[in-house]
C-alpha cells in the first residue's frame, strides 16, 4: 500500500511540479527523523524527532478533526491569501481548502524536503498537488528566499497579486516549534517581495501616462530601428561587463581599459560621462528612465563618442533623449502589454527597475557568461556620497540621513542604502535566480547581492577576459535595419490598429461616464434622505438597496476591465497598474472591517474615484492616439499613396 501511495503521488508531482519532484529525488537526508504510525481512526499520523526531542505533529486519534479545529481556532480574517507554515501530512492544508473555499490562494512553506518525502510515502497527497489554488515552497535555502518568493508572486499572475494586501498566516503549532526562525525569515521574504510588487502599482493617471506618452512619441523610432532580438545568443560564452555609477567605481574604473576587445561592455547611461573621462568606450549603453535629464546627459557627450556606442534603451525614455543620441540605436521592450499592441517585435525582456537591471537582461539574452558587475553598489558611502566622482548632476539624490537603511555589505558587516536602491539590488537577486551562468560582483564595495561571486575586477579580467572579441562587428552583422518595404508594411498594419483602438477607447469613456452617473445618483439619494452620518446610514439605509447599488456599480466596473481586444492591449498597459492598485484596495476592505454593509459603502466610495480616474486616463490616451496617428501619417503616409 505504501509503495502504491508513493508511486501515485510522485507520478502526479513529476507532471505538475517537476522541479519539486527532482529536489525530492535528489535529497540525501535531514536533521529531523520522521516517525509514522497509524492513528485510532486508521489515518496515518506523524511525529518528528529533532535534537533528541520528540514532537507529535498530528493527533493519534483523529488528525483530520484536529486539523479542522486548528483552522477554525485561528480565526483568520479575510484569508484570501493564506501562508501556511509547516507541511506535516497536509491535514491542515486540506482543512484550509475545505473550510476557506471562497477565492482562497495558499502558499505552503516547509523548510525540510524530507518532510515532503514522509508525506508522499505515507498519505495520498494528489488532491493537494492538483489544487490550482496552492503554491508550494519546499526546502528553499534562506539566502534564496526573496528571489523565490518574488518569482512565485510574479509567476502566479495578477489574479494572485490582487490579494497581496490580504495576507493571513497559519503556523502549524507543532512544526512552528521546530522551524520558527526559518518561518520568520520566509514570512519576511514573502512580505518584502509582495511589497516590491505592490510598489510597482499606482493610481496616479499622470504618472502612469508618462511612459506611454513617451512610447507613442517614439513610434517612428521603433519602426525605423532594429531590436535586441536580432542579437539573441550571438555572444554565447563571451564575458559581459556592466558598468554602473556606484561610489566604488572610483576604485577600479581604470582597470576597464584592459577589457577592451575581450568582452561585451554595457554602460548604464549615467556612467558614460565617467568612462569618457577615462578614455573607455563601451559597446552599448542602457537607458530606462522616462525623464528629461537623460536627454541632457546625452547632449553633453561628444558625437564621436556616441557614434561608437549602441543605445540599447527601452522606448519609454523621452523622444528628446533619442534625438540627443547621434549614435546607433537598438530597441528593447519591457514585458508590457502596450508593446504587444504595437505588434512590431523587437525583443521583450523581463526587466527590473533600473537601467543596470536592463543591462543584465540584455547580456543574458545575448548569451554572455560570465556577467561581471562593476560599480553596482546599490548602496551609498554616505547621504552626500551616493555615486562615483564625475557622475552627472542628475544622479544627485539629495538624501537625508533619515533616508538611509542598513543592508549586508560585500566586504563590510553593513552598508547604507535606501528603499529604492535596495529594490534595484533585489532586482538583481531575482534575475540571478533565473540566470544559468556565473555572475561576478567586481564592484569592490557596496551591498551584497545574493547569487553573485565576489572578486576584484583585476582578478575577473585576468580570469575571464582573455580572448579577442569583435563585438561591434558582431552587432553590425546581426542587427537588421528595416527596409522601406518593411516599414511600409508595418505602417499599413499599425494604422488600422490605431483606428480600431480609437473606437474602443471612446466606448470605454462612455462606460466610465455611466459609472460616474451611478455614483452621483446614489449620493443624491443620500442627500435627499438625509444620510449625512455613517452610523445613521448603517442603521437606516435598506441593506437590499445597498446590495443592488453595489452590484450594479461592480458590473459596470467589470465591463470596463474586460472591454474589447485593443483596449486590453493598448489601454491595459496604461490603466492596469491603476486597476490592480484599486482591486487590491477593494479586496483589503473585509480585512479592515468585518461589517459587510460598511465594506460595501467604502467600496462605493472607492468607485467614486475609480470611474473618473479610468475615464481621465482614457481621455488622455485618446489624445495620444490622435497625436500619434497624425505624426506617423506625416512621416510614413507617403508610403501608402
Amino acid at each position: 500500500m505504501k509503495n502504491n501511495v508513493y508511486a501515485k503521488n510522485m507520478n502526479l508531482l513529476r507532471k505538475r511540479m517537476p522541479i519539486l519532484a527532482k529536489a525530492l529525488e535528489a535529497s540525501s537526508g535531514s536533521d529531523c527523523e520522521y516517525i509514522v504510525e497509524q492513528a485510532k481512526n486508521t489515518s496515518m499520523t506523524l511525529a518528528i524527532k529533532n535534537n533528541g526531542k520528540l514532537y507529535q505533529v498530528h493527533s493519534k486519534y483523529n488528525p483530520q478533526r484536529e486539523a479542522v479545529g486548528q483552522i477554525e481556532n485561528t480565526k483568520l480574517v479575510n484569508p484570501k491569501l493564506l501562508l501556511v507554515f509547516g507541511l506535516g501530512f497536509g491535514y491542515h492544508v486540506r482543512a484550509c481548502l475545505e473550510t476557506l473555499k471562497d477565492n482562497i490562494f495558499m502558499v505552503v512553506i516547509e523548510k525540510d524536503v524530507e518532510a515532503l518525502r514522509a508525506a508522499v510515502e505515507n498519505v495520498d497527497m494528489t488532491d493537494l498537488f492538483m489544487a490550482d489554488k496552492i503554491r508550494w515552497v519546499i526546502g528553499v535555502p534562506e539566502d534564496d528566499s526573496y528571489a523565490i518568493m518574488n518569482s512565485l508572486i510574479k509567476q502566479s499572475g495578477i489574479a494572485f497579486q490582487l490579494f497581496l494586501k490580504t495576507i493571513q498566516v497559519f503556523h502549524h503549532p507543532v512544526v512552528e516549534k521546530i522551524h520558527s526562525e526559518y518561518h520568520r525569515l520566509m514570512l519576511r521574504a514573502f512580505r518584502e517581495a509582495a511589497q516590491a510588487i505592490i510598489f510597482n502599482y499606482g493610481n496616479c493617471p499622470e504618472d502612469s501616462m508618462i511612459g506611454v506618452e513617451n512610447i507613442m512619441k517614439n513610434l517612428a523610432t521603433i519602426i525605423k530601428n532594429p531590436g535586441v532580438k536580432d542579437l539573441y545568443g550571438a555572444f554565447k560564452g563571451v564575458p559581459g561587463i556592466i558598468v554602473s555609477t556606484g561610489p566604488s567605481l572610483d576604485k577600479n574604473v581604470r582597470e576597464l581599459k584592459d577589457a577592451a576587445g575581450k568582452c561585451v561592455m554595457i554602460s548604464a547611461d549615467s556612467a558614460l560621462k565617467i568612462l569618457l573621462k577615462h578614455g573607455i568606450v563601451p559597446h552599448a549603453a542602457s537607458s530606462l528612465e522616462r525623464v528629461m535629464p537623460v536627454a541632457k546627459m546625452f547632449q553633453e557627450l561628444p558625437d564621436d563618442f556616441k557614434q561608437q556606442i549602441w543605445l540599447m534603451a527601452c522606448p519609454v525614455i523621452r523622444k528628446e533623449a533619442y534625438d540627443a543620441w547621434t549614435g546607433p540605436r537598438c530597441m528593447v521592450y519591457r514585458a508590457f502589454a502596450h508593446f504587444d499592441w504595437i505588434n512590431m517585435p523587437k525583443g521583450t525582456l523581463n526587466v527590473g527597475p533600473s537601467c543596470s537591471n536592463l543591462a543584465f537582461k540584455i547580456l543574458e539574452a545575448l548569451g554572455c557568461d560570465p556577467i561581471i558587475l562593476v560599480g553596482q553598489d546599490c548602496a551609498f558611502t554616505s547621504a552626500e556620497k551616493t555615486h562615483a566622482d564625475d557622475a552627472p548632476s542628475v544622479t544627485n539624490l539629495k538624501l537625508k540621513e533619515r533616508d538611509l537603511i542598513k543592508v549586508k555589505g560585500n566586504y563590510e558587516e553593513f552598508v547604507y542604502t535606501n528603499h529604492i536602491y535596495n529594490l534595484f539590488r533585489k532586482g538583481f537577486v531575482t534575475d540571478l535566480a533565473q540566470y544559468s551562468g556565473t555572475c561576478i560582483n567586481a564592484t569592490e564595495g557596496g551591498a551584497y547581492i545574493e547569487g553573485t561571486t565576489l572578486m576584484t575586477l583585476r582578478e575577473a579580467l585576468d580570469r575571464y577576459c582573455t580572448k579577442p572579441v569583435d563585438t561591434l562587428e558582431n552587432f553590425k552583422k546581426h542587427l537588421h535595419y528595416p527596409t522601406e518595404s518593411e516599414i511600409k508594411k508595418e505602417w499599413r498594419n499599425f494604422r488600422e490598429t490605431i483606428l480600431e483602438t480609437r473606437k474602443e477607447v471612446e466606448g470605454v469613456i462612455d462606460y466610465c461616464e455611466k459609472g460616474e452617473k451611478l455614483v452621483a445618483a446614489f449620493e443624491e439619494r443620500l442627500a435627499k434622505e438625509s444620510f449625512d452620518q455613517i452610523e445613521d446610514f448603517l442603521e437606516r439605509f435598506p441593506e437590499a438597496d445597498l446590495n443592488e447599488v453595489h452590484a450594479e456599480m461592480t458590473r459596470a466596473r467589470g465591463k470596463i476591465i474586460t472591454f474589447g481586444k485593443y483596449f486590453n492591449l493598448y489601454l491595459m498597459h496604461i490603466v492596469q497598474m491603476i486597476i490592480v492598485k484599486f482591486e487590491m484596495d477593494f479586496n483589503e476592505l473585509p480585512t479592515l472591517c468585518q461589517d459587510p454593509k460598511r465594506c460595501k459603502l467604502q467600496a462605493i466610495k472607492l468607485m467614486k474615484r475609480w470611474f473618473p480616474t479610468i475615464g481621465d486616463v482614457c481621455r488622455l490616451s485618446l489624445n495620444l492616439l490622435n497625436s500619434a496617428f497624425d505624426d506617423l501619417d506625416k512621416e510614413f503616409g507617403y508610403l501608402l499613396k
